[in-house]
């Protein structure tokens, strides 16, 4: 399944099967002669073991720098995660939170995946591209492979995108084996903080016939997985400006607290067609489905305020950094820290159909490929939840130090229905559609002798279509009273939409939870309870649940009938990216008597036009009532009598903002954005073998990454940034904000592609059969590297025609208040981007070893990273920039080792991952924003990069195979049960704890059968 011929097609080949069908080929570079790997030193081994010296002849017959993993039926693990699979292969990562966007939040299968420290991965399916839109890494189950290729330096002839590498996921085909084959893998999976078991299964049916029109051969592949599991997570806010004992302090403005039920099913379905009709000619056809639907439900409390102080007996260090103690509100002491609690209800769905049909033509020394694929992705994602708030707790308790989290509060907090009111909810749909349609054709000719080998050359068009869409809000008000509906309490709401969350088994029982608190029932998290959500908790009127202050008026927040976008502007795109790319490429040995100039290899170039085209929306949002400055905050409070008279002048004026207030005006407006770009994108590969095992390479490539698809949307948005009013207990009492500027997102559809020019070097030594040492050293210089980065212009700058207007309260004029762009965008840099390192691995079987022991192996790799590169946008505490920091995704070190064992019907395998400290993103909407330092209205921006902790992770597995034809394998995932950890960076160099998480430790029990 690994590339292994000296001149692959742009759909990539694997591994080809053997005239029985059964074990696999390898085409050496020696005049494309086979390698059969059966006869190779014969060893009794088990399947895994066979599997694993199988992914070494590929390794070792390649002609670029790759890995191979081969996946062989008693090996299979159901309800093993691809990623976890992946995280194997030396010098490659994963990321243990769900996504770079979503930095405090936990997934157990894994998310985001680096080669060598850089994201830029291009994902294959059988050599096609198939990775976009909507799917992901997660989407694809390991049941469907049979193996899986990494590249880590090109050649011309394979699809550009992969300025990390390349991954390419291979399917079994009919003609893969011999007559007719059945095979099934059952597994149960069972979570232990979850305490619950999920089931998995897969079937996998072929078979050949000749007929009279020639040979045929159809496979259908099935496969379902189920997971469910549960985490705790304490997650503490950016750590703000405060003063202690006369000395400037930072603190963190409270915490998050609570729990994650999570449920996963993965449905898959692979079909293959081949045809043989001649010798020569050979047709295929392909159907791959996979679905994806996950439901993922998290309650929380969240005691959190930027005015914060220090409790008597605190602990800082020596520049002022929170260690330990309480924290305190430094704008009402005697108010406390507001307890905030959610509840949340996280829907998805996502779907790809990738139906691929193709033709080889093989005659003397010539050999044509075409192939035509259709790929259509969609997914849908959905968040329902409903935030309370309670009353405040005078002290939050925190310690910062030793392992997992230690929270909790003073003992005056009590959860209370009569004072937990109802405070906001975030109700949205997203939905992605992406589609493509790719034509390639290669043609290739042998040269019977001389230097050089093959010639090859080859083009491929592809056209793409991705749409996406927004709907909803992430935070609008329910009533509340300052908006003109009353607040409902718990005490008052309609019986059972709440009930007491208490957090039990917080942290598997080895932490205490804070607190208890009221949380939204699941039974009202639905996108069907949207309109009587808001006729109950977002409106008053005669008929309704909640009266106004006038019984016999009526005030829908959101409309009557309800409307699904709260009064926000929903926004959409078009993303068209398309593609020609055209490549030659010519491979070559040379045959010494000299050893040293024994080599083969090939030299190639690859042109590549990008065209993107993107048709989208700019939204500004409204609703937002802010000053313009603090004298107008103080004169407006002033005009009604002072703070102490604020809720009696609003109950006289229900329906009315304050006066000198604005309020920002909805709107929105259409863009198109294109962009042009050509590239050639050489590669130049050799191989010596100047003494017997021992293999040198060299690569000297050039590779493009395009900008992620949502980076290059030509949809944006913008609202009014303020400040909390340090006024009368700011946010809480509903007394607006200071206006700061103008927040803003936007994608840019001028993105152009990241170029890596590449340099790889390694060394093999493979002195028997499945045992290898290897060293590769890289370097790569990327331009136009992709970064988040300051915009830096006033808003009169930025909306020079379509101005974001907002409504003034004391003349109803419409009135432009221009102010700085509090945001950033998607840039290339300026600047070349370098990334260098070292891996180092190898596998062994101590078959010298007296009798059983002689089973017993090692495989292990360690891959060490440097980098320099310009610096994202980062803001510290203080409001200063920050330098120096690393690539996201890019850990300096990470090893994996595994303990093997392979004795006649038994296998064994312990293996232990490890990677360093990681940044994740330095834009994170939960660690960007602005405050202010109490006493003072001057707001500081902060933009904190949010790093994934040094972490490890153990897991292991035994199994036995009863007969030819039936294998049982148990499984333990995460067997020292780690507290996965996020941290952020507060100061130049000062790590805070971020986050912890927990979940499930993991055991599964796979049979496997054969027929």
């Amino acid at each position: 399944m690994a590339c292994a011929s000296p001149l692959l097609a742009q759909e990539v080949k694997g591994t080809e099967a053997s005239d029985q069908g059964g074990a696999p080929k390898v085409i050496s570079e020696s005049g494309g002669a086979a390698i059969d790997s059966d006869s190779i030193e014969e060893v009794t081994v088990t399947a895994q073991r066979r599997s694993l010296e199988t992914a070494l002849e590929l390794k070792r017959a390649s002609d670029t720098v790759s890995d191979s993993i081969v996946l062989d039926e008693a090996g299979k693990v159901p309800s093993t995660s691809l990623l976890e699979i992946l995280q194997r292969v030396p010098g490659i990562t994963i990321n243990r939170v769900r996504s770079a966007g979503s930095p405090d939040q936990f997934t157990f299968e894994g998310s985001g995946l680096q080669i060598r420290g850089l994201s830029g991965t291009k994902g294959l399916i059988n050599g096609r591209e198939v990775f976009q839109g909507g799917l992901g890494w997660s989407d694809i189950g390991p049941e469907l492979l049979k193996g899986v290729t990494t590249y880590k330096a090109s050649r011309a002839d394979l699809i550009e995108g992969g300025v990390a590498g390349t991954i390419d996921l291979q399917t079994h085909m009919p003609f893969d084996f011999d007559g007719t084959e059945v095979s099934a893998a059952v597994s149960g999976s069972y979570g232990d903080f979850s305490e619950k078991t999920s089931p998995s299964a897969s079937i996998l049916a072929s078979t050949r016939f000749d007929t009279d029109i020639g040979e045929f051969g159809v496979l259908v592949d099935g496969a379902y997985s189920r997971i469910e599991s549960q985490n705790s997570f304490a997650r503490f806010q950016p750590y703000f400006q405060t003063e202690y004992q006369g000395e400037r302090a930072f603190a963190p403005g409270g915490f998050f607290a609570g729990s994650d039920q999570f449920e996963r099913t993965r449905e898959g379905f692979y079909g293959a067609v081949q045809w043989r009709p001649t010798e020569e000619l050979e047709f295929f056809h392909t159907t791959f489905i996979s679905g994806r639907e996950s439901v993922r439900d998290s309650q929380f409390i969240s005691p959190v305020s930027t005015s914060i102080g220090l409790a008597d007996g605190s602990v800082v260090d020596d520049d002022g950094v929170f260690v330990r103690g309480s924290i305190i509100n430094s704008a009402d002491p005697a108010g406390g820290i507001p307890v905030g609690s959610t509840s949340n209800h996280t829907p998805s769905e996502n779907q790809a159909r990738d139906f691929s049909q193709g033709f080889t033509y093989a005659s003397g020394p010539w050999e044509v490929r075409g192939t035509y694929q259709h790929v259509e992705t969609e997914s849908h994602t959905s968040k329902y939840g409903i935030s309370l708030n309670g009353p405040g707790v005078v002290q939050q308790y925190i310690n910062t130090t030793g392992s997992g989290p230690r929270i909790g509060f003073d003992g005056s907090f009590q959860a209370d229905p009569a004072t937990t009111g109802l405070s906001n909810f975030a109700w949205l749909n997203q939905d992605n559609k992406a589609r493509t349609d790719a034509v390639t054709l290669d043609v290739s000719y042998d040269f019977d002798n001389g230097f050089f080998k093959k010639a090859a050359a080859g083009a491929r068009v592809a056209r793409r279509k991705e749409s996406d869409s927004f709907v909803g809000t992430w935070w609008s008000a329910s009533g509340r009273g300052w908006n003109g509906v009353p607040q409902t309490f718990v005490a008052t709401a309609q019986e059972g939409d709440f009930r007491l969350e208490e957090f039990s088994d917080f942290f598997k029982g080895d932490v205490d939870a804070p607190t208890s608190a009221y949380v939204a029932d699941p039974s009202v998290l639905k996108g069907s309870q949207l309109e009587r959500v808001l006729n109950t908790y977002a409106a008053c009127a005669p008929d309704l649940p909640v009266q106004c202050s006038d019984p016999t008026q009526s005030s829908y927040l959101y409309g009557n009938p309800v409307d699904p976008t709260f009064g926000l502007q929903p926004s959409f795109s078009t993303t068209r990216p398309d593609t020609q790319s055209a490549y030659v490429m010519v491979g070559f040995e040379n045959t010494s008597a000299n050893p040293f100039l024994n080599f083969s290899g090939n030299v190639g170039m690859r042109y590549v036009r990008n065209e993107v085209e993107s048709v989208g929306n700019f939204v500004f949002g409204g609703g937002a009532t802010y000053y313009q400055s603090l004298e107008d905050a103080a004169a407006s409070l002033e005009m009604i009598g002072g703070i102490d008279n604020l809720e009696a002048w609003r109950e006289a004026h229900p329906d009315e903002e304050l006066p000198l207030t604005l309020t920002s005006v909805p709107s929105s407006f259409d863009r198109t954005e294109s962009y042009t770009g050509d590239y050639f994108l050489p590669s130049f590969n050799i191989k010596f073998a100047p003494f017997d095992n021992w293999i040198f390479r060299f690569a000297l490539t050039k590779t493009l990454t395009p900008p992620n698809y949502g980076d290059i949307r030509a949809q944006g948005n913008a609202g009014i940034s303020s400040v909390e009013n340090p006024y009368g207990g700011g946010s809480e009492s509903g007394l607006p904000g200071i206006f700061s500027g103008y927040g803003y997102t936007s994608g840019n559809s001028n993105l152009k592609p990241e170029i890596s020019l590449n340099k790889d070097f390694s060394v093999e030594w493979y002195p028997s059969r499945g045992t290898t040492m290897h060293m590769a050293l890289f370097h790569k210089a990327i331009d136009d590297k992709v970064l988040y980065n300051d915009v830096d212009y006033t808003a009169a700058d930025v909306f020079s025609a379509d101005k974001p207007m907002s409504v003034s309260t004391d003349s109803g004029e419409m009135v432009f208040v221009n102010g700085p762009i509090n945001g950033a965008a998607r840039i290339n840099s300026y600047k070349t981007s370098t990334v260098k390192g070292i891996e180092l691995g190898g596998r062994t079987y101590f078959d010298s070893l007296p009798g059983r022991l002689s089973g017993l192996g090692i495989d292990a790799n360690v891959t060490y990273i440097d980098s320099s590169a310009p610096d994202s946008l980062a803001f510290d505490m203080t409001g200063a920039t920050m330098t120096g920091l690393p690539l996201p995704g890019m850990s300096k070190l990470n090893y994996n080792a595994t303990m093997l064992y392979d004795w006649d019907k038994f296998s064994a395998r312990l293996s232990w991952q490890w990677r360093d400290r990681y940044l994740i993103t330095t834009n994170d909407s939960s660690t960007t924003n602005s405050y202010s330092i109490p006493g003072s209205a001057d707001p500081i921006q902060y933009s904190l990069p949010v790093y994934g902790a040094a972490d490890g992770r153990l897991d292991g597995s035994i199994a036995y195979q009863f007969t030819e034809n039936v294998s049982l394998k148990f499984n333990v995932a995460n067997i020292t049960d780690e507290i996965t950890e996020a941290e952020m960076e507060v100061l130049p160099g000062k790590f805070v704890t971020r986050s912890h998480f927990i979940s499930d430790r993991r055991y599964s029990l796979d049979l496997g059968i054969r027929f």
